[in-house]
């Protein structure tokens, strides 16, 4: 009976591993808006949709015109019926050009998770 139980629990997690493992999603960023390398005009506020909830003061969010100088914005708040969504209003209209969104957040898991992406504002018309 001992074998047939090891066998068994030896079968089984050989399929798990064969599998690919159990499935964990890591902290980091599903969608945002501006989404990476659009071409929008001057957003008021950028969105950040993340995998899981961060962990709560955790999510810092930076915007970087394409001279690297930091540009003013709100701190990020998470909002109140979604909290994987965090958002930062942009106080000023952005003058045309290229920018950079840098975040970092930790979800649950307690990794540290820093990354960037571009969009570009156009002038209005």
């Amino acid at each position: 009976m001992k074998s047939t139980l090891r066998f068994a629990l030896t079968l089984l997690l050989f399929l798990v591993l064969a599998a690919g493992g159990p499935k964990v999603q890591h902290f980091g960023l599903s969608q945002s808006i501006p989404s990476a390398d659009s071409k929008i005009v001057s957003p008021g506020q950028l969105q950040l949709w993340f995998t899981q909830a961060p962990q709560e003061g955790s999510v810092t969010i930076r915007l970087v015109d394409s001279g690297g100088d930091l540009v003013g914005t709100g701190e990020p708040v998470q909002n109140s019926e979604d909290p994987k969504l965090m958002e930062v209003e942009v106080p000023s209209v952005l003058d045309a050009g290229g920018y950079t969104v840098m975040w970092r957040g930790i979800g649950d898991d307690g990794h540290v998770v820093r990354d960037e992406f571009g969009f570009e504002v156009t002038p209005e018309s």
